[in-house]
């Protein structure tokens, strides 16, 4: 049966309300359409149908549909309501609690103990170079005052004092090689010492010994 026949337009039908071509182009599409022609067989037989009635059911199936839908807002937004409430609470016990917090260490800090703090002792690095022995005619391109403060700006050595003697060779670029420690140091002073001389500044010359003293 097409979609497009209405309950109003069979009823129409039964009662004789359309005009004769209408009549007759039902008809006509009720032989085509066994659909059609069973609904108005049906509608023959059963009890005329108001449509007042329907109406009023239709009207009464919207409103409780209706009613379903705000019945059913209502709980999503009540629980809603209850969430936004609930976080509420969590950020207020969550202020309080950081200020517990604050107003304990204020009172903590306001009952006059002194807390020192003591740093590692601070060691002084420099170098020289070692005695008037000849043969080693090298020295820091910059000069020794220079080459002191770089060593004083990038030694990682605290608390441990002494002196390392190196003896070592420049290479035509001017860089440090084949560094020897003559003597009885501290292992990780002499590390350190070769450390700061390998990245340190250019060298000029052959050949050099030098004292890096720690303090």
């Amino acid at each position: 049966m097409n979609n497009n026949y209405h309950i109003i337009r069979i009823q129409q039908y039964l009662n004789g309300e359309l005009s004769k071509e209408e009549m007759y182009q039902l008809e006509r599409e009720a032989l085509d359409d066994p659909l059609l022609q069973d609904a108005i067989d049906g509608y023959r037989m059963q009890q005329e149908v108001s449509h007042r009635q329907l109406s009023l059911l239709q009207q009464r199936l919207a409103a409780r549909i209706e009613g379903k839908v705000q019945e059913r807002d209502a709980f999503f937004f009540g629980w809603q309501r209850l969430g936004v409430a609930a976080t509420a609470c969590v950020l207020m016990v969550l202020v309080l609690v950081l200020l517990w917090i604050r107003n304990h260490h204020l009172q903590s800090g306001s009952t006059g103990k002194e807390v020192n703090v003591e740093l590692a002792p601070t060691v002084q690095i420099q170098a020289q170079a070692a005695g008037g022995e000849t043969g080693f005619d090298a020295a820091p391109e910059g000069g020794w005052q220079q080459f002191n403060t770089y060593l004083a700006e990038n030694a990682e050595i605290a608390a441990i004092t002494g002196n390392v003697v190196l003896v070592f060779k420049i290479d035509p670029q001017g860089k440090p090689y084949a560094i020897e420690e003559i003597g009885n140091a501290d292992t990780s002073l002499i590390d350190e010492s070769k450390r700061l001389l390998q990245a340190g500044p250019l060298w000029k010359g052959s050949r050099a010994k030098i004292v890096v003293s720690f303090k």
